[in-house]
C-alpha cells in the first residue's frame, strides 16, 4: 500500500516544549536532527489523524514522541509506545506508534523513494551494453 502524502510545517518552538516536557532537557545540537516539515507515515486514505515521528526518548526506549494533526487542527505532540508487532517479509519490527491504524509499516511504500526507484531501473534499462 501507499505510503500518505500529507505534510506540514513543525513549529521548532512547539516541538521544543514537548522534548523539555518528556524528557527535561535536550542539547542544542541534538535540535539540528529535528524536522522542520513532517509527512505523515501512515497509509494512503487512512481514517482520523495524520502521524509522523519526530523524536526518540533517551529515557524511554519503547516510546516515541509523535506529531498528530488534520487539515482542521494544528500540530500536536504526543508520547506513544512503538507497535510491537512483527512481520513482513524480512519480518521486521513496525516502525509506527503501538495502536495504528493498519496497515504495518513493512506494507507501506513511500512514494518518492518508488519513483525514484522507477526512474534508477528506467535509466539502466536504456543504458547500452
Amino acid at each position: 500500500m501507499r505510503q500518505c502524502e500529507a505534510t506540514t510545517h513543525v513549529p521548532p518552538a512547539g516541538l521544543l516544549v514537548a522534548i523539555l516536557a518528556g524528557q527535561g532537557r535536550v542539547l542544542g545540537s541534538e535540535l539540528a536532527y529535528t524536522p522542520p516539515r513532517v509527512r505523515c507515515e501512515l497509509g494512503h486514505g487512512h481514517d482520523g489523524e495524520h502521524a509522523d515521528h519526530v523524536w526518540d526518548w533517551d529515557h524511554k526506549p519503547t516510546h516515541a514522541l509523535w506529531a498528530h494533526w488534520t487539515t482542521a487542527q494544528p500540530l500536536r505532540f504526543e508520547s506513544l509506545p512503538w507497535c510491537e508487532a512483527i512481520g513482513g517479509v524480512d519480518q521486521d519490527a513496525c516502525t509506527l506508534y503501538w495502536d495504528h491504524v493498519a496497515p504495518h509499516a513493512w506494507d507501506l511504500h513511500d512514494p518518492v523513494t518508488e519513483a525514484l526507484r522507477r526512474l534508477v531501473i528506467t535509466e539502466h534499462d536504456q543504458k547500452p551494453d
